[in-house]
């Protein structure tokens, strides 16, 4: 079995336990960085799927995007988003590239088209941003409801306490199950790698069940299907192929120009 790239080996406890050593700041580093890896889990699995690069052809990017959220759309799947997403070449002030994001729950399909001097490139990754949640997550969760419960406490003994901790329980099951059921939404998107809460919500309001699963590889495989079947025209025929700006179809409102 293959390791993350963000995978830190532990450090060595024994050097850790005589901080006479000359090795100990080495090692105390290295215990951070192991530390917080086993926190945060491995980075997101990203597989290069698809690579093409077509010399001396030059097609509109947004047209390619354009059909295959159309291909994608015309699958009905539900909770899918599509949109443009944008990255830069390099640090935050180099130039920039619009890529398309076909994104369901924690599947995601990252497109680039873009011209490469006179030939053009066509890369598909196939992201899987499932957050993995250890049994120390809860630590954080268990000591805010502790807090909670001490500060009710102090300002009415025990009733205080269990109201506070009720009050703030009955908030935070709301917006969880609100969440859960509009997974599409902003909480829906960003609940699950928030600290203190990630591990009860995934846990319990949007487990890894049998159907999520299932319905996870049906959406691998059919947007799969729709963007190789665009890129599959793109060898055969010119036929995304723009030289006017008046033979373009509409475009999706949100992509670029």
């Amino acid at each position: 079995m293959s390791k993350p790239d963000n995978f830190v080996e532990p450090p060595n406890f024994k050097i850790l336990l005589s901080p006479g050593n000359d090795q100990f700041f080495e090692e105390t580093v290295k215990a951070y960085a192991w530390l917080k890896f086993l926190w945060t889990g491995p980075n997101p699995n990203i597989e290069v799927d698809l690579r093409n690069v077509y010399p001396g052809l030059s097609f509109s990017p947004k047209v390619l995007y354009q059909a295959m959220i159309d291909g994608v759309e015309a699958l009905g799947l539900p909770g899918i988003a599509c949109g443009p997403v944008i990255y830069h070449e390099s640090g935050p002030f180099s130039p920039y590239r619009s890529y398309l994001s076909i994104k369901r729950e924690w599947s995601e399909f990252l497109v680039c088209a873009a011209p490469v001097g006179h030939s053009f490139l066509i890369s598909v990754r196939k992201i899987d941003h499932f957050p993995h949640i250890k049994w120390f997550h809860y630590i954080p969760l268990f000591l805010g409801l502790i807090l909670a419960f001490g500060s009710g406490f102090i300002l009415d003994g025990l009733v205080g306490g269990f109201l506070v901790v009720a009050l703030i329980t009955s908030f935070v099951w709301s917006l969880f199950r609100y969440s859960a059921r509009a997974a599409e939404s902003w909480f829906g998107q960003h609940l699950p790698y928030m600290p203190v809460v990630a591990p009860i919500y995934v846990r319990w309001f949007r487990p890894n069940t049998f159907y999520r699963q299932d319905l996870h590889s049906a959406f691998v495989t059919l947007v799969d299907e729709v963007v190789r079947k665009v890129v599959g025209e793109l060898e055969g025929t010119q036929g995304l192929r723009i030289d006017t700006e008046g033979q373009r179809p509409p475009a999706h409102p949100s992509l670029p120009a």
